[in-house]
């Protein structure tokens, strides 16, 4: 398996440097968080699980930030690292920031994002955000660009909640290659405060659409379980778990399996206060 997995990281590094000749900015590593529920956040009624929503940074209770970083297959050479934090600015709306990396030695890419949310309603959240990237990869060089999203968060019924999020709307480009164009439309079931089920639909428009489900049960106050899938052209199954600690501490650990690549691990610290 291990010389098995040499071959397919290699095989990553030609894709890598390809890139550059489609489309470029992939997108960041989930955290330990959403990874654990198979990516399926984009509806989440709450912040624990990172910032799937730009709608979510008008979300009412504390400020949190979350640091995260995975190995990707496990492989060694492979380094993620992510860090996302949520404020309130007033009762109805609020900040969010998004920083990212993902790279091996030939081959980095970055993103820097800021959003805004506010609360129009008691049931409706409407969120925007603009990021910038950066990539680079030896012999090509270096290449930025900036892009938009929009976020929309809605209570339809007083258990469930509906999502909505677009990534570069009006597709910008960088130089003469793509940036990537996603939708993701979901929807997040919570009939008790220990449970929560959440399905999302995500079509980027140069790869087939993705179905994710994912499911979240909390047994005791301090400890979250979560498991997942998500089905595109490969099925990927998830697990994870985290502990909330009375200082406003939480840690969390999560690992996606790939049916050919392996295990994926991931690991979280947040905070809220």
């Amino acid at each position: 398996m291990a010389l098995f997995r040499h071959y397919i990281f290699t095989a990553l590094l030609c894709g890598m440097a390809q890139v550059l000749l489609g489309q470029v900015f992939m997108r960041p590593v989930d955290n330990a968080g959403a990874m654990g529920v198979g990516g399926a956040t984009v509806a989440y009624p709450g912040a624990d699980l990172g910032l799937g929503n730009e709608a979510l940074a008008a979300w009412s209770g504390k400020a949190n930030v979350l640091a995260s970083s995975a190995l990707p297959f496990g492989i060694g050479g492979w380094s993620t690292a992510r860090l996302q934090a949520r404020a309130r600015l007033n009762r109805v709306s609020g900040l969010s920031f998004d920083v990212a990396h993902s790279g091996i030695e030939s081959y980095g890419e970055q993103s820097l994002g800021i959003g805004y949310g506010r609360k129009l309603t008691e049931k409706v959240y409407l969120g925007i955000g603009a990021s910038v990237f950066r990539v680079s990869a030896l012999e090509y060089g270096n290449l930025g660009a900036a892009t938009a999203s929009v976020g929309l968060l809605v209570r339809a019924l007083p258990k469930l909640w509906l999502g909505a999020r677009v990534q570069n709307p009006v597709q910008q480009k960088a130089a003469e290659w793509s940036l990537p164009t996603f939708l993701r439309i979901g929807a997040a079931w919570k009939p008790t405060s220990i449970f929560v089920l959440m399905a999302e639909m995500e079509k980027d428009l140069d790869r087939p659409s993705q179905i994710k489900v994912g499911m979240e049960y909390r047994p005791v106050e301090q400890l979250v379980l979560r498991c997942g899938t998500r089905n595109g052209r490969i099925g990927r199954a998830s697990f994870g778990a985290g502990l909330a600690l009375k200082s406003g501490l939480g840690l969390d650990v999560a690992a996606e399996w790939h049916p050919s690549l392996g295990i994926t691990p991931s690991g979280m610290i947040s905070y809220k206060w």
